[in-house]
């Protein structure tokens, strides 16, 4: 086993555990630690690298959520004070090379291979840089700024009917997100009634970028040979999960999950799923979809 798959098969026993220990509130930390960016470059990370620094940033009690590599450390004229390292993880491709090192070809065209690989980063508190402000608006959620991005969704992209009845779900035959009021939530201790509307609508949202005309997720689910034999709903609600981590995380809501009757039962799938054979890429394949299935929104909604 290399790097790569060590660091990763740690992650998802984290992820498990955490599922395990704390049932619906598994994300909380997460959220409430906010989106980890690259110090160099601003760039916000996702997918899988969002759940694994966001859990370092918690678990070695980190203030600031800022990374850079060893280079781009370097190249700010930086200086490690503390050799603690964490691990980011990339999907790319390389050029096929024949035994003389030259790229080969087929049908007119390079070959390439896929690869994945960990990468070394280290926050910003161990280095002697010091951290940048980033400039939040507020720790509290605007109501402003989310029924404008819901209303910019609603005209032009998925329709959201609301009403009294019949709960909340996202239609494919139909494509529409259906809620019921905002006065059928209600307060609990972790968040108020406001702050789980909006996450349940989230959730769905997350579901509706499946569709066909949208990321088309739900048919290129059929093909992935590693939920063969495992539940493809189950599957799906894990990548909204992940999808309305991202959307709590931007939008500082301190709600921690979408809290329904089959919850349990989802989180024992997931556990169980994330321990087998393959629960590396099924977080990876999850959360790599919730990313994509965030940046849809943010990206067309602009």
């Amino acid at each position: 086993m290399n790097v790569t798959e060590t660091e990763l098969n740690k992650l998802v026993e984290n992820v498990a555990a955490a599922m395990q220990k704390d049932s619906y509130k598994w994300k909380k930390s997460w959220i409430e630690a906010g989106s980890p960016i690259n110090y160099s470059t601003g760039e916000a990370y996702s997918g899988v690298n969002f759940l694994s620094l966001n859990f370092a940033m918690v678990n070695k009690g980190y203030k600031n959520n800022q990374w850079l590599t060893f280079k781009q450390l370097k190249t700010l004229g930086g200086e490690l004070i503390n050799n603690s390292w964490n691990y980011i993880y990339k999907f790319g491709t390389t050029p096929v090379k024949d035994e003389n090192g030259k790229p080969k070809i087929k049908n007119g065209q390079q070959q390439i291979k896929f690869y994945f690989r960990c990468f070394v980063v280290y926050n910003i508190e161990n280095t002697s840089l010091k951290a940048k402000i980033i400039e939040k608006k507020s720790t509290q959620y605007s109501v402003d700024e989310i029924e404008a991005f819901i209303d910019r969704v609603n005209n032009n992209d998925v329709r959201i009917k609301t009403d009294s009845t019949n709960g909340c779900y996202y239609s494919p035959s139909y494509d529409w997100v259906h809620m019921v009021n905002k006065n059928n939530f209600i307060d609990t201790k972790d968040a108020n009634a406001t702050e789980h509307y909006y996450s349940v609508l989230f959730h769905e949202l997350v579901h509706a970028t499946g569709h066909q005309k949208r990321l088309n997720r739900f048919e290129n689910t059929k093909s992935m040979k590693f939920l063969e034999g495992k539940s493809h709903y189950a599957y799906e609600e894990l990548v909204a999960e992940l999808g309305s981590m991202l959307f709590a995380s931007k939008y500082n809501l301190s709600v921690e999950s979408t809290v329904r009757e089959d919850h349990i039962a989802y989180l024992q799938s997931w556990i169980k799923a994330l321990r087998s054979e393959d629960g590396t890429k099924l977080l990876t394949s999850a959360a790599a979809k919730a990313a994509a299935a965030f940046k849809y929104y943010h990206q067309s909604q602009q």
